[in-house]
């Protein structure tokens, strides 16, 4: 049973540093370390608030204070009930739709190595940087990236098209 406890003890201290912890309480609401790691990925990505110094610690939860001082603000003007709102709202929500199903798109995309090492044999001549021949394995990545674009316009071009042809359309120029 002893070997047991320092295995309890050291779940329990995982346990216990994984929970948020409360940096500030704005009119009875917590900003977590939960909200500071969230809005340090959106600012760097790759930087955790863990990472940063007290000094800068302390600028993100002031930063994440304001904000949300600022959204109580939003909120209490009332300003998402005004038709102009619900206007720019609906146009980013389907600017935002268009763009996740274009991502969606685009991963749905593969190119294989062979065309990548085909594509590199046809542009040997390109592929220098001063003055030499890049390797095959340092330009793979923005071969296929490359690659990768072009197929994504050309089916979007024939998506587009086909739209268009299924559709009616009218120009007035």
């Amino acid at each position: 049973m002893t070997y047991r406890l320092p295995l309890i003890l050291a779940l329990t201290a995982t346990f216990s540093f994984a929970a948020p912890s409360t940096l500030a309480i704005v009119n009875g609401q917590p900003i977590t370390s939960v909200d500071a790691s969230a809005f340090m990925s959106k600012a760097i990505p790759g930087m955790t608030f863990d990472k940063l110094d007290p000094k800068m610690k302390r600028q993100v939860v002031d930063q994440l204070i304001n904000q949300h001082l600022i959204k109580g603000e939003v909120a209490k003007s009332g300003i998402q009930n005004t038709p102009q709102f619900k206007i720019s709202y609906a146009a980013l929500r389907d600017d935002l739709a268009v763009d996740m199903w274009m991502k969606q798109q685009m991963g749905n995309i593969s190119v294989s190595e062979n065309e990548t090492k085909t594509f590199y044999d046809a542009n040997k001549e390109k592929m220098k940087q001063n003055g030499k021949t890049v390797p095959y394995e340092k330009a793979k990545f923005e071969i296929t990236q490359f690659i990768k674009m072009e197929k994504f316009k050309a089916q979007m071009t024939k998506t587009t098209e086909s739209l268009r042809a299924s559709s009616k359309v009218e120009v007035k120029l």
